[in-house]
């Protein structure tokens, strides 16, 4: 009679077990992912002849963090997720860095390995200092990354949303400037006009140092 009588209790408190037991795993998954997920480093030379480490397998990173941000929020709708508040914010935290950062230095690499080559050869002077300095920046966070490669380690580098933001915003303007410096060439000889940007650059590059 007392079993019955305590019937709906002894549900609940196996209903709250199962869940508690189910959003913990999810944490314990979490917390392997983070020591064993690192990221695929290739060693790739630039235009000087320099060594860079730059990332490969974007997605399959970027996959596991959104992955990981959908178990956290399904988590966190759970009326038996207040347990589990205090590492769970944490782990928000961390995954929302990565989120936005990784998709933003994927980008800053990208951008970064179409305008090395040109301005490495010294293209457009009057914005040599500003890829200069960016250079510079996404060469010390590709070292930090090749020191440890770990992905959850990223999360914890210093101001690297800002940091990532401002870089892009610079590239953007070289970019923009050597778009207009293309566009003026081709303005001047129609003839460009049939050419990619690719062989254009080539071509100026054999005549003069392009400026």
């Amino acid at each position: 009679q007392l079993v019955v009588d305590n019937l709906a209790e002894i549900k609940n408190l196996q209903a709250r077990a199962s869940a508690e037991l189910t959003i913990q795993e999810a944490f314990d998954e979490l917390t392997r992912w983070a020591i064993d997920a690192e990221f695929t480093i290739i060693e790739q030379k630039d235009s000087g002849d320099r060594s860079i480490a730059l990332i490969k397998e974007w997605k399959e990173v970027q996959t596991q963090v959104g992955d990981h941000q959908s178990v956290l929020q399904a988590a966190k709708d759970s009326p038996y997720f207040v347990k589990f508040k205090g590492q769970a914010e944490d782990w928000e935290n961390k995954l929302a860095v990565l989120g936005v950062g990784l998709d933003e230095l994927n980008q800053v690499q990208r951008k970064w390995l179409y305008l090395e080559p040109i301005f490495g050869r010294g293209a457009l002077p009057e914005q040599q200092s500003r890829f200069k300095r960016v250079d510079d920046d996404f060469r010390n966070i590709m070292d930090d990354i090749q020191r440890n490669k770990r992905v959850i380690a990223f999360a914890d580098f210093s101001n690297i949303i800002e940091r990532l933001t401002q870089m892009m915003d610079q590239l953007e303007r070289c970019q923009t400037a050597l778009s207009d410096f293309l566009e003026e060439k081709r303005s001047k000889f129609p003839r460009f006009y049939f050419i990619g940007d690719d062989d254009l650059l080539e071509i100026l590059g054999q005549a003069k140092t392009p400026s």
